[in-house]
């Protein structure tokens, strides 16, 4: 038998494994899982008001529908946004409000949800990181934390507004916790909030 027969056939062989791997992987749900999550409802996992104290004092949950949406309610991916903010509004001790987003993926003929929340978390990080410093975190698993910051002129008085996020993947649940600041966070305030990320993954459902 000729090399080049020899390359064909190897070549031939390669192909096939490749796509019975590829049909393997179909058939066991790789491709096709959504994941381990439903749609998540914000308010629900968000954590109770004793940890969430040390972050807004004399805190409430804002009256806003939490339930979770799809675009155009046509089904696909989720989101769900529960905000818990100081009373009366607008007292930084350390944060004003601090917000819990949930998007929950599902698989989209080509990659699970999981992976896709994967990548989507991959890519919020490279372009976060454009306008910051991320820093990878510990955090359900895998996830980055950022500080963002906006200044706002109004007449003659600038405001800096600061966002301390925390965004981190279970599954394919994207969450972002985040807490909001007229002041300028340290140290102590951004461990707080990678705190409640981290106590945020134990009010995800189990199964």
């Amino acid at each position: 038998m000729s090399a080049r027969r020899r390359l064909v056939l190897a070549c031939a062989s390669v192909a096939v494994a490749a796509g019975c791997a590829v049909a393997a992987c179909w058939y066991v749900g790789l491709f096709t899982s959504d994941g381990r999550f439903a749609p998540l409802d914000a308010c629900r996992v968000l954590p109770p008001p004793d940890a969430l104290a040390p972050l807004v004092r004399n805190g409430a949950r804002e009256p806003k529908d939490s339930r979770p949406r799809t675009t155009l309610g046509l089904g696909g991916d989720a989101a769900s946004e529960c905000k818990w903010s100081s009373v009366p509004s607008g007292r930084d001790r350390p944060f004003r409000t601090v917000r819990l987003r949930i998007q929950t993926l599902i698989h989209d003929g080509r990659a699970s949800g999981a992976a896709r929340a994967e990548r989507n978390l991959a890519g919020w990080a490279r372009k976060t990181g454009a306008e910051g410093p991320v820093v990878p975190v510990r955090v359900g698993e895998g996830g980055y934390a950022h500080v963002d910051a906006l200044a706002v002129q109004v007449l003659f008085r600038r405001t800096v507004v600061y966002d301390v996020h925390v965004q981190f993947r279970i599954s394919n649940a994207l969450v972002d916790v985040s807490a909001r600041t007229h002041t300028r966070p340290d140290d102590h305030a951004t461990a707080l909030v990678r705190n409640l990320a981290e106590t945020t993954t134990r009010h995800l459902p189990r199964h």
